[in-house]
């Protein structure tokens, strides 16, 4: 894949990937439950609360049959460079997302000292030869820092009864149908 920084849409056999984004007055409960976590268009898109999203790609290094970056959101005022990370459960989301989550970024003494963000793994599930002309036809797994694949899981909202059921993506242990990625509108900064 491109070794070095640059934006993209990031899709796979659902569409493209983008987040959760509730208005507050649409369901104010799901807008502080589900902002920011990763979703895919075909099984979000329909609603009010799906946002597609550019990331860009930081390149980190090459390994042998991987290529590392870090990955951040490149657009809207809310999620405008939001940090992809997994929380414990391995629930894939923006984080860092508007005003308050920079600021609290911003100010936590962890990130003053050494800020640390989630590295994702990239394997090709193909050969290419390296022109970005052609990178959009390249499939790829996009991984965690364990190894896991990225994959589309069924998550119930428990909140609601009867409970609501919901895909998100997810890297870990869960069952779930696991997602080939492409990237589309590449710019190489």
């Amino acid at each position: 894949m491109i070794r070095s920084t640059f934006t993209a849409e990031l899709h796979c056999q659902y569409g493209q990937v983008g987040v959760i984004d509730t208005p507050l007055s649409a369901h104010p409960i799901f807008s502080a439950d589900q902002d920011g976590w990763l979703c895919t268009e075909a099984l979000r898109g329909e609603t009010v609360s799906f946002k597609p999203v550019i990331f860009e790609f930081t390149f980190i290094k090459e390994t042998e049959n991987r290529i590392h970056y870090t990955i951040n959101c490149a657009d809207t005022w809310d999620f405008a460079g939001a940090r992809l990370e997994q929380n414990r459960n391995g629930w894939l989301g923006l984080y860092g997302t508007y005003v308050i989550g920079r600021v609290a970024d911003a100010l936590n003494p962890a990130n003053l000292l050494s800020p640390l963000q989630d590295q994702w793994k990239i394997e090709t599930l193909q050969e290419w030869n390296g022109d970005v002309e052609s990178a959009e036809s390249i499939e790829f797994y996009l991984r965690d820092k364990h190894g896991h694949r990225v994959a589309q899981v069924l998550a119930r909202y428990t909140r609601n009864k009867p409970p609501l059921r919901y895909w998100f993506l997810h890297a870990g242990d869960m069952d779930g149908e696991i997602l080939r990625f492409c990237l589309r509108n590449i710019k190489v900064s």
